[in-house]
């Protein structure tokens, strides 16, 4: 008897061992891909601070690490109480005396509580918002860019990415200098996490994304003042 259409594709699929009762393949390329990257948890504090208490951390995570201080400083380095080994995003971004950073660690080692950054200069007032997200590639860093400007209208774009990949997890950060972030613009694809000081820290909402271009904006009622901003994008563990 012959077959047409999807019955017959269902059948190939079958025979390969791609499909059983109750699942869909679906390819990128040749990658099966999954259900996407899952935030596992967040966390952020500023102040006179030299370290971050986070949430004990889960094995084979990402954590992202973004930083904001003053200072005519930079980071050195970023580590935690479970040796995760981090590394800079190349997404340093400065306007004065005022920066912004962002740092990350792959493939995590569990039970980290603590993170600190070390800098080459003494600061005022440091800033640091982590994630910690599962799905994420081994060799995670996809592309990242920086932004510095004068804000001069209620929406403030932040740096945007270009992205090689669908389905990267993206974080973008906005140090907003002499006024204060109410909130992701209305309408935006990237999702509030936290206004820590008035400042602005978000991550893309959909685990799905297309590649392309990506730009996270922030809104506030009185524009005024520069501005420094950071953006980084990271692949999903199927790429």
């Amino acid at each position: 008897m012959r077959m047409k259409g999807l019955p017959l594709i269902l059948a190939l699929l079958g025979t390969l061992g791609l499909v059983g009762c109750g699942q869909v393949a679906i390819f990128h390329g040749t990658t099966v891909i999954g259900n996407g990257w899952v935030i596992v948890n967040s966390a952020s504090d500023s102040g006179s601070i030299t370290n971050l208490t986070i949430p004990p951390t889960g094995r084979g995570n990402l954590i992202a690490v973004a930083l904001m201080f003053n200072g005519a400083t930079s980071v050195t380095s970023v580590s935690d109480d479970a040796g995760n080994s981090y590394v800079s995003a190349g997404a340093r971004s400065v306007s004065g005396s005022a920066s912004t950073e962002i740092w990350y660690a792959a493939n995590s080692n569990s039970g980290a509580t603590l993170i600190t950054p070390t800098f080459a200069d003494a600061t005022t007032h440091v800033e640091i918002t982590s994630w910690e997200v599962n799905g994420i590639s081994t060799s995670p860093l996809d592309v990242a860019n920086t932004s510095t400007g004068t804000m001069t209208s209620d929406n403030v774009p932040g740096p945007a990415v270009t992205t090689t990949h669908s389905g990267d997890f993206v974080v973008s950060i906005m140090f907003a200098i002499d006024t204060g972030l109410k909130g992701i613009s209305s309408g935006n694809e990237f999702t509030d996490d936290f206004t820590t000081d008035g400042n602005g820290w978000a991550h893309i909402t959909s685990d799905k994304a297309p590649a392309g271009s990506h730009q996270a904006s922030w809104y506030t009622a009185t524009p005024q003042g520069p501005y420094c901003a950071s953006t980084a994008a990271f692949l999903a563990a199927t790429h």
